[in-house]
């Protein structure tokens, strides 16, 4: 899915009005960091002026260590789960320790809810998601962007869904913030829709 769905339901999953602004900043984070190595693998390319096959599989720069790699642990449903877990003990076992713990929880939820939605819908592309446990992939039968295998409908369930979650946060949430980037997050929809008939 596109990155801006994953930070659109991250916030709306692991966000509240009442959270303080760090917490909030983490619920958008969430869905964004297991992309991570992708933005920073493109702006490593164009810094250097790589001018290789970026993605096709196997000699694109995509399928290159150190990216799989870096690619396997941000999408480890083991880790963040793990992170998940030490986030409620610390939120559970001291007063002090509270609101790191709950900062913990909202971002490694959001990172968990971002690679279990990549899960069913990558094909020929799909990550490690067990890592450090196993190198296995799943291969799903629908893909987020291929026409070929339902990418029409995915893209279509997902415009649908990233225009109703953004119109929940900005009508859930009173801070400007929290509403703007809602709004700068529905944009790529309609630019991608605007590209099917211009």
């Amino acid at each position: 899915m596109m990155t801006n769905t994953h930070m659109l339901v991250a916030a709306a999953a692991t966000g509240r009005p009442q959270l303080r602004w760090w917490h909030l900043t983490l619920a958008w984070l969430g869905g964004i960091v297991p992309d991570l190595n992708i933005f920073v693998m493109i702006a490593w390319a164009r810094i250097s002026r790589f001018t290789g096959n970026m993605w096709r599989e196997p000699e694109g720069l995509y399928w290159q260590q150190p990216w799989q790699t870096y690619s396997a642990i941000l999408n480890s449903m083991p880790l963040w789960a793990a992170g998940l877990g030490v986030g409620y003990w610390l939120f559970r076992a001291s007063e002090k320790l509270k609101e790191w713990g709950r900062g913990l929880m909202i971002l490694c939820g959001g990172c968990l809810l971002h690679v279990k939605m990549d899960f069913p819908v990558h094909t020929d592309d799909a990550h490690v998601h067990f890592w450090p446990l196993s190198e296995w992939r799943f291969h799903g039968p629908v893909s987020y962007y291929r026409g070929s295998q339902f990418g029409d409908v995915v893209g279509t369930i997902e415009l649908v869904l990233g225009v109703g979650l953004a119109a929940f946060i900005i009508f859930r949430f009173p801070q400007w913030p929290m509403r703007l980037m809602a709004l700068l997050l529905v944009a790529p929809y309609f630019l991608r829709v605007g590209r099917l008939f211009f």
